[in-house]
């Protein structure tokens, strides 16, 4: 069972922050109320004049200021509810200017100054103002666009100077909104309900974005807007333009503004500027941690690494337990073989193995690629090749081609890529014939036969194809060849990285290889394979090799 603390949701100190705004404007709006037979006055003309100047003037350049952080910040996010406020700011401000020097009192501004001036200015300027922060509310707050900052400046000029001239010079096509010794009209109360209603919706607007996002600034241009409710509560109430409620009013008014200019400010300069330097302060921190974090990832890096080591090490073991011993003496056959892989890992392997009393096989294969992949190719081709059943020995034992055919369709029958293939050369000796009996698969570098005598003999009589995924296209054909050899004759199997290239430079050409053998061809086949190592590390100059070096040589 849960507890109750268990069940206790956290409460959103923001939330109440806004019911604080609202209680609190209340608050102030009934006490005002309460007490109008005690403070209601007419203030003296100067007087209000004096207060009435300073909170526009302020309230002007809170507009100004807010217009022109959201105008040149646009080009950085392209944000299109700054470009909304931009012109929300521009044109309030304006409005606000002239309503200001329009005020009944002041000096003549284009047109004499008076009440029904000032207020035109004023309602329009208020209306402005509620719609487009309304309108910028319904924008998704990370809504962008790539419209030019320009139109929406040139058209709030536009709109301002229409505005302007049409109250200055035109006052007279604007119904009355206030009535000397009357007070306000019905239009005039009307609107004001109108724009406290806007102003009630756009503060939902931004309560739902801080809802979404849990950002503060919403909660601050909430607040301002909530203000302005009260604001515009009072705006509804004043029977004189130099009253108290007048100047209640105006007071709400620069609290409102100030508050929704606060929220645009921290979220286009505060807010870049709080992020860049909790920014440094992590570079900071992890900078003085950086070495730490460095050896704790080489550490886990080296251990990762050794592991790889260590199982491919485990691999090449067990790679190299498959392959003959390098030395072998079969029914009075002779072998010698050498295995040098350039990785860890190879893509070359060879086999040898007695079939029956009279006959050997042997096979030597090149897996394209080296390292795992290939590596465990030569463990499944080793698999298929050697005769593992009574029916398979009946059939393909004697038969090197039959042993191609029967790969290549298993070959084709698996899943392996489709890049991947084997060449290779496969044969069975005949210890009482003496006939080798042998087919290519493909193979690029042919066994040759060095007879007694010192002849070469290239085994270039068979017909096959590589080992690969062409059987949905092509059924190669493998035929076998024979070659009857004498006491003594040697045949070398090998793979292309003993003879073909080093490091862009041949490693032992084939003419050399010949050369060695037919001088050597009365030496031990130990002392042999020391001589052709002997000459293979003098060509490389001790450098890694560029491919799996793999040979045998057998002796009949």
């Amino acid at each position: 069972m849960l507890s109750i603390k268990e069940n206790k949701k956290s409460v959103d100190l923001r939330y109440i922050y806004l019911a604080l705004v609202f209680l609190g404007s209340l608050f102030i709006f009934q006490v005002v109320g309460m007490l109008e037979v005690y403070i209601y006055s007419v203030i003296g003309n100067i007087t209000f004049l004096t207060y009435h100047l300073i909170l526009e003037a302020a309230s002007i350049i809170i507009s100004f200021a807010s217009f022109i952080i959201t105008y040149y910040t646009y080009q950085k996010n392209h944000r299109l509810r700054l470009l909304v406020f931009s012109a929300v700011f521009f044109i309030t401000g304006w409005l606000d200017f002239f309503h200001t020097m329009g005020y009944n009192g002041m000096p003549e501004f284009f047109t004499e100054s008076s009440i029904p001036k000032a207020t035109t200015f004023w309602i329009i300027g208020r209306l402005f103002f509620a719609i487009g922060l309304l309108i910028a509310g319904l924008i998704p707050y990370n809504y962008k666009t790539k419209v030019k900052r320009g139109y929406f400046l040139w058209g709030s000029i536009i709109a301002s100077t229409v505005i302007s001239y049409l109250v200055t010079l035109h006052l007279d096509r604007f119904p009355p909104l206030f009535i000397e010794g009357q007070g306000l009209t019905l239009l005039k109360i009307n609107l004001e309900y109108v724009i406290l209603a806007i102003f009630l919706i756009a503060a939902v607007a931004y309560i739902r974005d801080y809802h979404l996002t849990k950002d503060r600034i919403f909660i601050l241009v909430a607040a301002g807007l909530i203000v302005s409710v009260f604001a515009e509560a009072a705006f509804t109430l004043y029977k004189s333009v130099y009253d108290t409620y007048n100047l209640l009013g105006h007071i709400y008014k620069i609290i409102g503004i100030y508050l929704i200019s606060r929220g645009i400010f921290i979220y286009n300069l505060d807010k870049p500027y709080m992020e860049l330097s909790n920014a440094k302060k992590k570079i900071k921190l992890y900078a003085e941690n950086l070495e730490k974090i460095v050896e704790r990832r080489t550490s886990e890096v080296q251990k990762v690494n050794a592991k790889i080591i260590e199982d491919l090490e485990y691999a090449r073991k067990i790679q190299e337990s498959m392959l003959p011993p390098k030395e072998l003496n079969i029914y009075g056959t002779q072998f010698i073989s050498e295995y040098i892989p350039c990785e860890r890992l190879s893509g070359d392997f060879y086999g040898i193995y007695v079939v029956d009393e009279e006959n050997l096989g042997m096979y030597i294969a090149d897996v394209a690629g080296h390292g795992v992949s290939a590596a465990m190719m030569t463990v499944v081709a080793d698999r298929i090749i050697k005769p593992t059943g009574a029916q398979e020995r009946a059939v393909n034992a004697l038969a090197p081609h039959k042993t191609l055919e029967h790969f290549y369709r298993e070959f084709n029958r698996s899943e392996f890529p489709i890049e991947m293939h084997v060449v290779m050369f496969h044969a069975i000796f005949n210890t009482r014939s003496r006939v080798l009996s042998y087919c290519t698969g493909g193979i690029n570098v042919l066994p040759f036969v060095v007879k007694k005598s010192g002849e070469i003999i290239n085994l270039n009589e068979s017909v096959g194809f590589p080992i690969c995924r062409f059987g949905d296209f092509y059924t190669p054909e493998y035929k076998k060849a024979e070659i009857l050899l004498d006491k003594g004759d040697r045949v070398i199997f090998y793979t292309d990285g003993l003879a073909e290239n080093f490091k862009n430079n041949t490693l032992l050409e084939r003419e050399n290889l010949i050369r060695i053998l037919q001088a050597e061809r009365e030496t031990d086949l130990k002392e042999l394979n020391q001589v052709i190592k002997r000459e293979v590390n003098q060509i490389s100059s001790g450098l890694a090799y560029d491919d799996d070096i793999t040979y045998f040589i057998m002796e009949a």
